[in-house]
């Protein structure tokens, strides 16, 4: 979607508009889903979450104040449904070893053993570690982007994702 549309879509979201808030939504829904899923690691967790960040979005749009932080925006709203999922999760105190899902799940393309080892390692780091390099590597943000979505400095961000993926490439290269 091209930034002029997108602008137009979030004025008339912000006015109410539901049909705009759904294209814009629709334009970012593989991206939410996919990033709750790496966060979350249970498919049902992670529709749920999307689904609360897109209402929780809906409500409160006419609150955003740059229309070009609008994905970040929803991205950091979504960082937050899913940390009180997983928080809710460790009261339960559930077993998750079934449910995890492989890079296999969203992704296709290169072996099945890598995908599976890699998410294994990638479930292994720090929650925050873990957000910061799927927002880098899955979707693409800056590191200044990223900052703004977790709250944590842009120095910060970029000295975590690069000891992140230092650590990711030490372990799958033994």
């Amino acid at each position: 979607m091209n930034e002029l549309l997108m602008k137009d879509l979030i004025k008339e979201a912000k006015k109410g508009d539901a049909d705009a808030f759904g294209r814009l939504y629709a334009s970012l829904s593989h991206e939410l889903y996919r990033f709750a899923l790496y966060y979350l690691h249970r498919e049902a967790d992670a529709e749920d979450a999307v689904q609360d960040a897109a209402l929780s979005a809906y409500k409160n749009i006419r609150y955003l104040k740059k229309p070009e932080s609008f994905r970040s925006w929803f991205f950091k709203i979504l960082s937050n449904e899913c940390k009180k999922y997983l928080l809710k999760r460790s009261n339960r105190q559930e077993d998750l070893t079934d449910e995890f899902p492989t890079l296999a799940d969203v992704s296709s393309g290169q072996d099945h053993a890598l995908r599976f080892e890699l998410a294994e390692l990638m479930n292994a780091l720090p929650d925050d570690d873990r957000q910061i390099v799927l927002l880098s590597v899955l979707e693409g943000y800056s590191s200044k982007e990223i900052a703004q979505i977790t709250g944590i400095k842009a120095n910060t961000v970029r000295s975590r994702l690069s000891r992140s993926l230092h650590k990711l490439r030490a372990e799958l290269e033994n």
